[in-house]
């Protein structure tokens, strides 16, 4: 009888226990064999153990499942002996278990290199108590001289490689270099790895780069937003010097714009690319060579050529060379001029006759000097008579005793010898520089006051011991001051 037969002649009820009877019986999951997997950076290796049932893991068979797949390096026997050991008594709580079965060697990094960078940033505005700050005064750049140290670099150094369970070497990653541009203005020492200042000038440090800028330059104008400026070179302004502001440069000053400050510095040259106009407050002073637009009710002191393009008015000027007002319809008008060369303008003073003096081949300085050693040298005079008056007395008092000088006056007359023989030196160096200044305070070449259109009443002109008063206009004319001469050589201007 077969099967289906046997079913069939089977009641329903024994037909649904047989059904139930199967169902229950369990289905075994087919066999896993454990598998080796290498992670993605071949830095480890791991046995895979999935079983469904309690089953010995042979240490061999895994060793050649490491074969297979080119194991060579970071393989511990003992440990993983212990590990499969481990795994058959655990096996009811954790059939599946990962088993490290190798390990590479990671590789070392290196040390990135790094900048620092020695000058320090300018302080931050100081609020005193009150709550005020001084904006004038306050610290906006760093100055450097040749061969300071501005940076120090270190540099990368190198990582170590590692090695994978491959037994294949892997490359450490490269360490960042240091990041900074260096300016043709600094230099590089590799003995020291040093950048250092080749120029003197303003330290510059923006983002990753350095410099040193021989030439402080102001964008906009001097006043709050800048502070005052004090330079060891050369400034270049952008627009305007204001009012209370103070600007002193040992090199050449450049102002866009005009000069509302008096207290102006200047140990080269200054150029004024409008004019200069300081309502008399304090001076302008410049060792070099003045160029400018106008000058206007301004104190301005020159050491070298003075040129100004279209007018000087009501100003007080000192200039230790030649002015020239170089521009067609230039003028002179008003104020005090002392010039130690020759002077020239299209016009001087006005139709007003507003008092226009000029003072010319005059040595400014060298007249003060010679004023001052002068009012010195009354005072020496003074002290020189008293004291010899003393050394006559002693001299006859010495006289009258033959020699014979007390002890208790010998120390005294010898002081009163001292005193005396410096008075003497004083009285002495004082005279010659008072003959010196005597004869450098005029200019002992001929000069020229040159009038290309018109000088009008008004204006005096001052030469040595004369005034040459001007009562009337006259037009293209050239006074000559000739040394030795008491009147000037009135010609006509040719141009």
């Amino acid at each position: 009888m077969g099967k289906a037969a046997l079913k069939h002649d089977m009641e329903p009820e024994e037909e649904q226990q047989t059904e139930e009877a199967a169902i229950a019986q369990p289905q075994l999951e087919p066999e896993t064999p454990p598998k080796v997997v290498i992670s993605s950076d071949g830095l480890e290796a791991m046995l895979q153990l999935r079983a469904p049932r309690r089953s010995v893991v042979l240490y061999e068979h895994v060793i050649e499942l490491m074969d297979r797949a080119g194991i060579i390096y970071g393989v511990d026997p003992t440990a993983i002996r212990r590990e499969l050991a481990a795994y058959s008594d655990v096996f009811g709580e954790k059939p599946n278990r990962d088993i490290r079965v190798a390990r590479g060697t990671p590789p070392k990094p290196g040390v990135d290199g790094t900048v620092e960078v020695l000058i320090k940033p300018p302080p931050p505005v100081v609020i005193d108590q009150s709550g005020r700050a001084d904006y004038r005064n306050i610290e906006k750049f760093r100055t450097v001289e040749p061969g300071q140290v501005l940076a120090r670099v270190t540099p990368p150094v190198p990582g170590e490689p590692g090695i994978d369970v491959f037994g294949e070497q892997i490359p450490s990653p490269p360490p960042k270099e240091p990041e900074l541009e260096a300016g043709p203005n600094v230099g590089f020492r590799s003995s020291s790895n040093e950048y250092v200042a080749q120029v003197h000038g303003i330290f510059v440090h923006n983002n990753q780069r350095i410099d040193v800028n021989p030439v402080l330059n102001i964008r906009g104008d001097v006043g709050l937003e800048s502070g005052n400026v004090t330079y060891d070179g050369n400034v270049k302004i952008g627009n305007n010097i204001e009012r209370g502001s103070i600007v002193s440069a040992t090199g050449d000053v450049e102002v866009g714009g005009t000069i509302e400050s008096g207290t102006v510095r200047c140990g080269g040259s200054l150029t004024v690319r409008k004019g200069i106009n300081t309502r008399r407050d304090e001076m302008v002073t410049v060792n070099g060579d003045i160029y400018a637009t106008y000058i206007d009710n301004s104190n301005v002191t020159a050491n070298g050529t003075l040129i100004v393009s279209k007018s000087i008015i009501a100003s007080h000027i000192i200039c230790y060379s030649d002015i020239n007002l170089s521009a067609k319809g230039s003028a002179l008008t008003g104020g005090e001029i002392t010039c130690y060369g020759s002077l020239s303008a299209d016009s001087i003073g006005n139709r007003t006759g507003i008092p226009t003096r000029i003072y010319l081949g005059l040595h400014h300085k060298n007249l003060q000097y010679y004023k001052l050693h002068l009012k010195e040298m009354e005072e020496i005079e003074r002290e020189y008579e008293r004291m010899r008056d003393e050394v006559i007395k002693i001299k006859n008092y010495i006289q009258r005793m033959r020699g014979k000088i007390p002890v208790g006056k010998q120390a005294s007359f010898q002081a009163t010898y001292k005193d005396y023989k410096h008075q003497v030196e004083l009285r002495d160096r004082i005279q010659a520089q008072i003959a010196e200044y005597r004869e450098s305070r005029y200019d002992h070449e001929e000069v020229r006051l040159t009038i290309r259109d018109t000088i009008h009443p008004g204006v005096e002109i001052h030469y040595r011991s004369h005034v040459e008063k001007i009562t009337a206009p006259q037009t293209r004319a050239v006074f000559r001051f000739i040394p030795g001469r008491e009147k000037p050589v009135l010609e006509a201007y040719k141009g």
